[in-house]
């Protein structure tokens, strides 16, 4: 009984450490992946087609997605908070909570979810489809960097257009916690942003802004490195999406929390 204990106990050991050393690993080498496609920007010029198609793809088909949720969740924010303000008298401050709830967390992070959603699957599928049928084996034998042709456009094109993407959910989740404020309980539009002008400092637009840089690095370079390192043929496609969506989803959120620590015991202290 016992010796069959410790032997569990040790096959989830070795189990754990490798695990552990491999996704060490596949972190190591996306982290230079990652590196090579930043340093290809000095010669960006000459993947302004893969970077103008990549925008396309990425940033206007979400648009109305994204405005939809985030107009949503802003409306749901405030009938939540509205009621719970207003048994203490202080639901003219629910344009501050709004605010802050979207341009701090909300808004970087449905703009994040959304693009995962509709890019960073697409793109691990787009690579590993093209890595198993052999086509980036092909670019190599032209002298075609795949990092340069492929990597590269496809992050510097999430980084912008997280950045717009969060500047909208922002906008639209306001507006619809405002709309919500002015129909329900009778908070004017001009107080409802008043209260959110007079709690937000612009370390709020722009800690939230660079969340979603970052996220858009991290979605990325998790689905190009899944894409690249696909096998297996059409089922290797399939898990790669898999795992390019739950890893970017993990990743995002440790480094979220991160972010905001940072943020509200270092920034604001030494700002304000």
């Amino acid at each position: 009984m016992i010796v069959a204990v410790l032997a569990a106990t040790g096959r989830t050991v070795i189990t754990a450490r490798q695990w552990c050393l491999a996704t060490a690993a596949e972190t190591g080498a996306a982290l230079i992946m990652l590196a090579r496609a930043l340093a290809y920007t000095r010669a960006i010029g000459r993947s302004l087609p893969q970077l103008r198609r990549q925008l396309d793809e990425a940033g206007f088909g979400s648009i109305v997605v994204l405005s939809l949720i985030a107009g949503l969740t802003g409306m749901i924010v405030a009938v939540q908070t509205g009621s719970a303000l207003q048994q203490f008298g202080v639901v003219d401050t629910l344009g501050a909570i709004v605010g802050a709830t979207f341009t701090r967390e909300m808004g970087p992070l449905w703009a994040a979810v959304i693009v995962l959603a509709r890019v960073g699957a697409s793109m691990a599928a787009e690579i590993g489809t093209m890595t198993v049928n052999e086509e980036v084996d092909a670019l190599r034998a032209m002298s075609i960097d795949p990092v340069r042709y492929l990597v590269m456009p496809r992050i510097i094109s999430l980084m912008v257009i997280m950045v717009l993407l969060t500047s909208i959910a922002d906008f639209v989740g306001m507006a619809g916690g405002a709309l919500v404020a002015k129909q329900m309980y009778g908070v004017p539009v001009r107080t409802f942003m008043d209260s959110a002008q007079g709690l937000l400092i612009g370390l709020d637009i722009w800690a939230g802004l660079f969340k979603s840089l970052v996220f858009g690095v991290i979605i990325g370079t998790i689905a190009c490195d899944r894409g690249l390192n696909t096998t297996n043929g059409a089922e290797g496609v399939g898990r790669s999406t898999t795992a390019t969506v739950v890893r970017a989803l993990v990743f995002m959120l440790v480094v979220n929390y991160v972010l905001s620590t940072v943020t509200e015991k270092v920034l604001r202290p030494w700002l304000t």
